[in-house]
């Protein structure tokens, strides 16, 4: 009977898995908690699509998305609060052991809080949110996550 259980358990998920009928990734505001609704087609890459499913950053340890993440983090200033390696400046630090908001130990985290923004004064970078052709794309921000995690000083990886 267990047995049983367990096999039809295993097939729901593998059909749910083959048919992509998991459920996304649902993202919350830093500010307050509330839902923040993102065009599910702006996760247009193989990894912002990963990412929008599992809520892990692909990205993480992969040298030319940080390289990518370090020139966008330069182009949009986080470079004049969080400092040159996010290690902090007038901003609080980036790479750990404490964050100024603790879901940014989680790469999920700290997608929403770039993506929307927070109270303590950084604006949102998200796409259509800076204005409305403006901003960092999804994946885009994973880059940044990834440059960031690569700096880390607990060596964090964020998809813990």
């Amino acid at each position: 009977m267990l047995g049983n259980k367990i096999k039809s358990a295993v097939m729901v998920s593998l059909l749910a898995f083959t048919t992509g009928a998991m459920a996304d990734v649902t993202f919350s505001a830093t500010q307050d908690g509330s839902t923040i609704t993102i065009d599910k087609a702006m996760f247009d890459t193989d990894a912002a699509k990963e990412f929008l499913a599992t809520g892990k950053n692909p990205y993480i340890g992969n040298e030319a998305a940080i390289k990518a993440g370090k020139k966008k983090f330069n182009l949009y200033s986080c470079v004049a609060c969080h400092g040159g390696k996010g290690e902090g400046a007038v901003g609080p630090g980036l790479i750990g052991a404490n964050f100024r908001y603790a879901k940014d130990a989680t790469n999920k985290g700290m997608f929403e809080t770039i993506w929307h923004g927070t109270n303590g004064g950084m604006g949102a970078k998200g796409y259509g949110l800076m204005a409305p052709d403006d901003g960092l794309k999804p994946d885009e921000v994973l880059q940044v996550i990834a440059f960031i995690r690569s700096n880390s000083v607990v060596k964090a990886t964020g998809n813990e």
